[in-house]
């Protein structure tokens, strides 16, 4: 609550120049009433300087709204501590115990199989390993291709490659994809896909092929994915080496 000062109202002043009942009469001057007020104006005024002394003391010369007066010095408000994003962490690729065969890269090994040959065009990304055909030489049963990519998740990669692998195949059968338990607490998804084909020759015929595709995805955002098929006929004599193949990927994990 604040006081307000102001000028006291004066009451009518007492004789005075004025017509009577009777009209203009002569009167003695009455005594001037100004003087008291005078003393009393002056004591307000006093109060109300006072008043303002001790304002400009507590608010240190400050008016209101928070503007300086001249000669002030002005302390600024703290500064609040700033975000600072965490640095990301890098990944560090050692070789272990278990990276042993092939270097895919970014730390994936692979160990190929006894009886599989690398393949011949070295321009193709990845590692490509292929089983030739028995006693046919330049034919091949089928293969075996580690590839890698930060452009997909594990499920988009292995979709991806079961899409392009079997775009130029006859009566292709997509299996519906697994989300599979990574065997390695390195990994943070990992996702499998099947599928069967025929894949048709130079002779107008038609081979029953299977294949499958495994994507592995680490903490670094990096999906490794294998990707091996064969001919129907030999698919499931040859099946111990594609899992061994890729139980080898999943091993350099670790």
């Amino acid at each position: 609550m604040s006081t307000q000062y102001g000028t006291p109202q004066q009451p009518p002043a007492q004789g005075g120049w004025g017509p009577g009942p009777a009209g203009p009469q002569f009167r003695s001057p009455a005594k001037s009433s100004k003087t008291p007020w005078i003393v009393m104006g002056g004591a307000v005024l006093a109060v109300l300087l006072i008043a303002v002394g001790v304002v400009l003391l507590v608010t240190g010369g400050k008016e209101e709204g928070g503007t300086p007066t001249a000669g002030d010095t002005i302390t600024p408000d703290p500064v609040g501590t700033l975000y600072t994003p965490p640095t990301p962490e890098k990944p560090v690729y050692t070789k272990g115990p278990y990276d042993v065969g092939v270097e895919v890269g970014k730390g994936v090994w692979f160990t190929p199989a006894k009886g599989w040959l690398q393949g011949p065009d070295k321009t193709l990304p990845g590692k490509y390993w292929m089983l030739q055909q028995f006693n046919v030489r330049g034919l091949i049963d089928g293969y075996f291709w580690v590839r890698q990519t930060t452009l997909y998740d594990a499920k988009g990669f292995a979709e991806h490659l079961v899409d392009i692998e079997s775009n130029s195949f006859k009566n292709v059968r997509i299996g519906k994809g697994v989300a599979l338990k990574c065997a390695s607490e390195a990994l943070k998804a990992c996702y499998a896909i099947n599928y069967s084909a025929d894949v048709p020759t130079s002779r107008g015929t038609l081979i029953p092929f299977r294949g499958f595709v495994t994507a592995y995805e680490d903490k670094f955002g990096q999906v490794t994915a294998t990707d091996a098929g064969l001919e129907t006929r030999v698919y499931n004599r040859r099946l111990n080496q594609l899992i061994a193949m890729n139980n080898s990927v999943v091993k350099s994990y670790s």
